[in-house]
């Protein structure tokens, strides 16, 4: 009951779900690579009764060349379907958040620009169709990609210095009409990232980034960022990392008439939950993931079980940076969403097969509606890789 927080309208679904990729490259030589990779993904459900089994799709997961230092320019060059993700993804990682899991991929022209040892400025342009017709697809099920269709560009600069690394970002993200959705929206970020080394075990990592542009008549002025304290002791086998961090997605202020809310760009992804982001969707609009007007303090740590076998543990303490009156689902008295707990055990049983078992529990707060229940989610995968 992730997405509705109780008994009513809620849909039991059990499944389990079958995703096999192959993947080929060839390199004529030190300079070119050609990469494909076509995946399925099928779901067997256990609940609902009336879901019946489909093989579902055959699509190409990837498919691009990459040019390196072409002409013996300090760049290399990638043209075709393939995998983006910059920094820890909060603003660029996953091109299409409706197919779930299935895949990543952006339909894209990347360029890396070695400007010097460990100094990139990386440039992209993208365009993901709300489906999946750009290359064929096998036994096609109409699988939707967006809500609407997305013409994105960017400029990401990555640079390590003395005692850690900055970036810096600039990306612009056009969002077309449909039929059922007539409005459009045009949106410039600007941000920076960066990490320091306070000690050899301790780290200081912050984001921050924010957003003007357009949503149909209204103007844009939003602000987003995260930061974590990291302290990864060498001395301790057993404890890999001990993590505190905050995050804050501005919401929308309905006295105004502006759009306050910050729009999570091309991540739409879970970054911090994987059933959180299916409680967002009531409260934009049916969108999964859409990370925005959100508040959170959170403690993360990891730990080495034994050698091939390690835990996580997440607490966040969720709120939100707007009260929104006029939404049922979110119909309480205050901006605390509530505490969600995520255990996550994860093994290596061969070089070639490995797995987790995932629980996430979240206790709802005053955010939502009086009465509104917590929610489970649980997880068991197993990967075989060869």
């Amino acid at each position: 009951n992730s997405i509705y927080l109780g008994e009513l309208n809620c849909i039991d679904y059990n499944f389990t779900r079958y995703r096999t990729s192959l993947s080929l490259g060839w390199e004529p030589n030190r300079a070119l690579q050609l990469v494909i990779k076509v995946t399925n993904e099928f779901r067997y459900y256990l609940s609902p009764k009336d879901r019946e089994f489909d093989i579902n799709e055959l699509f190409v997961d990837n498919l691009y060349l990459k040019w390196k230092r072409p002409g013996n320019l300090p760049l290399d060059l990638t043209v075709g379907r393939q995998n983006i993700m910059l920094g820890e993804g909060f603003v660029v990682m996953d091109g299409h958040p409706l197919d779930g899991s299935r895949s990543i991929y952006f339909n894209a022209l990347r360029t890396d620009v070695h400007l010097a040892a460990d100094h990139t400025l990386t440039g992209f342009v993208t365009y993901v169709p709300t489906r999946d017709n750009l290359l064929p697809v096998l036994n096609s099920v109409d699988q939707f990609l967006l809500e609407q269709p997305q013409t994105g560009a960017g400029i990401y600069y990555s640079g390590r210095l003395k005692s850690g690394r900055v970036e810096g970002y600039f990306i612009h993200k056009y969002t077309g009409e449909t039929e059922d959705i007539p409005l459009t929206s045009s949106i410039e970020t600007v941000g920076i990232r960066s990490l320091f080394k306070l000690t050899q075990a301790v780290s200081f990592t912050a984001e921050g980034a924010y957003q003007l542009g357009s949503e149909d008549e209204y103007s844009r002025s939003a602000l987003g960022g995260y930061f974590h304290l990291d302290w990864r002791p060498a001395s301790l086998h057993w404890l890999k990392l001990v993590q505190l961090g905050g995050i804050y997605l501005s919401g929308d202020d309905p006295d105004t008439n502006r759009q306050e809310a910050w729009d999570p760009l091309f991540s739409r992804w879970p970054k911090w939950s994987e059933s959180f982001i299916y409680t967002l969707i009531l409260e934009n609009n049916g969108r999964v993931a859409y990370w925005s007007n959100l508040t959170a303090l959170y403690l993360a740590l990891d730990l080495n079980l034994a050698e091939r076998v390690q835990f996580q543990f997440r607490y966040y303490h969720l709120g939100a940076d707007r009260y929104t009156p006029g939404n049922s689902f979110v119909a309480g008295t205050g901006k605390n969403r509530g505490d969600l707990y995520i255990l996550k055990l994860n093994f290596q049983i061969s070089p070639h097969l490995s797995g987790h078992l995932l629980w996430e529990d979240f206790i709802p707060g005053n955010y939502y509606f009086p009465g509104a229940d917590t929610a489970n989610w649980i997880r068991f995968e197993l990967m075989f890789k060869i």
